[in-house]
């Protein structure tokens, strides 16, 4: 905290008009996308891992409790039949609940890939926007030098 006080109430022209703190800025720019770079794909695996587990304890518990009430049923003597048309409403349900899920899933990965393509629509025109930055610059370089 010292240090980025010292380092602010240095006059402007000290800061800024050495070579090397732009060393410096590029040094500490590569560490902090070095770090991105390791961190993300451990973060991603991270994430697989806990959702799989996730997955696995949920379909766990859903299988068990149909399990212990088939035994329940069962054990007790209870009639576990319903209609037929009981049954075809549920399967009815459960079909657009599936197609439901399937068109969000679509949805939701085309989403995913139109800002894929949009950020590399971007990275291909980074290099446009530097050289017309480089231009705007130049030009106003040259307006405010004197000859």
């Amino acid at each position: 905290m010292f240090k980025l006080i010292e380092i602010l109430e240095k006059p402007m022209s000290e800061k800024w008009n050495s070579k090397n703190n732009f060393e410096v800025i590029e040094r500490l720019s590569k560490k902090y996308f070095l770090e991105i770079e390791h961190t993300i794909p451990h973060l991603q695996q991270t994430l697989f891992d806990f959702q799989n587990e996730f997955y696995k304890t949920w379909k766990y518990s859903i299988n068990a409790n149909i399990s212990l009430q088939k035994e329940f049923t069962t054990k007790l003597g209870l009639n576990s039949t319903s209609s037929n048309t009981l049954q075809k409403m549920i399967e009815t349900v459960n079909d657009e609940n599936y197609k439901f899920r399937s068109l969000y899933n679509k949805n939701i990965i085309k989403y995913i890939e139109t800002g894929k393509e949009n950020i590399k629509v971007w990275n291909d025109n980074v290099t446009t926007f530097v050289d017309l930055n480089q231009k705007i610059m130049q030009y106003w370089i040259s307006a405010f030098t004197l000859k």
